[in-house]
């Protein structure tokens, strides 16, 4: 479960700097970095990048083509393993709806979502695995910089609760993607018979 809720909170941090609509998010390439990550009150970026120190060590005794197509990975990660660069397209762009974050293969209900001027707040709830979870979140956009937060408190499938906090900035960096992938694009290729996104209804 803990592994899991790892992959959950880090993919939190990405959707929730998404969830502005029109005005907010411009087309092209984005930065992204998680300043805050928490689970059950415990510091989970440095976790992070204790793991990847601890990966590049074991690369380091690989067979050099094994040890070659490694480092490239890492390499396209970046170093900081608080940092990601994610593509946003014309079409994600251009959504009147914004986009509420929902946990992958999870049963959610309309997320909820209110809007005033640069600041969009949300909540959300979901059924995943036995387990439930609700949670709440801001985005604020300053010109070509969003920054977002989310909490989530929830039950696993054995029971035991667990809350997790995000934080995290977003730059803009250009019209230009390169060769990166738009966001939604990805999204489709990791899960391909995922549920379609629900609607979110205001207020």
């Amino acid at each position: 479960m803990k592994a899991r809720s790892i992959v959950l909170l880090a993919a939190l941090a990405a959707a929730t700097a998404q969830a502005q609509g029109p005005g907010g998010l411009k087309a092209g390439l984005w930065e992204t970095r998680t300043t805050r990550m928490q689970m059950d009150g415990k510091d989970m970026l440095a976790q992070r990048v204790a793991a990847r120190a601890q990966m590049r060590q074991s690369i380091a005794g690989l067979p050099p083509e094994q040890r070659k197509k490694m480092e490239a990975m890492l390499a396209q990660q970046g170093d900081d393993p608080a940092v990601q660069r994610l593509c946003i397209s014309p079409e994600m762009a251009a959504r009147d709806q914004p986009m509420v974050p929902r946990p992958a293969g999870a049963e959610c209900d309309p997320p909820k979502f209110d809007r005033s001027g640069n600041r969009t707040t949300f909540e959300f709830a979901c059924k995943q695995s036995g387990g439930k979870t609700v949670g709440k979140g801001e985005t604020v956009v300053a010109g070509d910089l969003v920054t977002s937060r989310v909490e989530t408190s929830g039950t696993d499938g054995a029971g035991a609760r667990h809350t997790m906090l995000a934080e995290t900035q977003m730059k803009y960096l250009g019209s230009d993607c390169g060769k990166l992938k738009p966001m939604e694009q990805l999204a489709k290729e990791a899960t391909p018979s995922s549920a379609p996104r629900q609607p979110a209804a205001k207020k």
